[in-house]
């Protein structure tokens, strides 16, 4: 009799668990505070509000994360919002890249909306044009106001203050980092990139902040250990969290949106405001 009760509780549990992990954790977008210890970066962003946004994965369907997501942003009213990447789903239509330009016009903020795309973006080439020019010519897209980066840094001023925004572009997971390098003018400086490994190859001295997604933290809450094992994402030292190393940080987020399951479990969606303290 007990015998039976406890392989009871045990497939209750485990329904409990699949329903949540598959239908309720991956709509509950949290907004994650992240504080960055930098006297240079605090001194030119401590008063303002600076949010990352990452792997939205739109499909052709609405999706309540995304809903929530601007919910948040709403309700937040950010000075300047950052992108890093993989908008739509793998291999997605027209539809789902209409969708995610669709969620682009409704992004705005003072010192701008500044993205860099992801690989899943590139899986088809024909539809990622439409994120940085109108279709069929080479200007800038009507449809949203958002700047996409690749290979290339804008120079912006806050409270007076000078910082440069610079990102990379990524097809198949090689920032250019020579670019980086080439680019970097010793301001205070945050990098995009949708993939975290560019953060080894920047000096530590460097009054740096580099934003990457990719991972989604997994999607599965797992101990670090575990993923450098798995070596399923090409930084497996970096898969989710901040990373600090004397004056350059690194945030790697878990992102709005899901790829091969939609499934997540103790790694809920975020959107990330930071705040930068000395």
């Amino acid at each position: 009799m007990m015998r039976k009760f406890f392989i009871g509780i045990t497939i209750t549990s485990l329904i409990v668990v699949v329903l949540y992990s598959f239908y309720i954790e991956p709509q509950k977008v949290n907004l994650k505070t992240v504080k960055i210890r930098n006297k240079a970066l605090a001194s030119t962003f401590k008063k303002l509000k600076i949010v990352q946004l990452s792997d939205l994965h739109i499909g052709e369907n609405r999706s309540l994360s995304i809903k929530h997501t601007l919910t948040i942003l709403n309700t937040l009213k950010p000075d300047l919002i950052l992108l890093t990447g993989d908008y739509v789903k793998w291999n997605a239509g027209k539809q789902a890249y209409d969708n995610a330009i669709s969620f682009l016009s409704k992004l705005s903020a003072p010192l701008g909306v500044y993205a860099v795309m992801g690989d899943a973006d590139y899986s088809f080439s024909r539809w990622s044009c439409l994120f940085c020019h109108s279709e069929g010519s080479t200007l800038p897209p009507i449809q949203h106001q958002v700047k996409f980066l690749r290979n290339a840094r804008m120079d912006l001023e806050a409270g007076g203050t000078q910082f440069s925004i610079i990102g990379l572009g990524n097809s198949d997971y090689a920032p250019d980092l020579k670019t980086l390098h080439k680019m970097h003018n010793g301001k205070p400086t945050i990098v995009l990139s949708h993939v975290s490994s560019v953060y080894n190859s920047i000096n530590a001295t460097e009054d740096v902040l580099v934003l990457s997604g990719d991972t989604h933290g997994g999607q599965v809450f797992l101990p670090e250990f575990i993923w450098k094992i798995i070596k399923r994402k090409p930084d497996v030292a970096h898969i989710y969290g901040l990373y600090r190393n004397e004056n350059k940080s690194l945030y790697v987020t878990s992102g709005i949106g899901t790829s091969d399951l939609r499934f997540r479990f103790g790694m809920p969606p975020e959107v990330v405001l930071f705040e930068f303290i000395e």
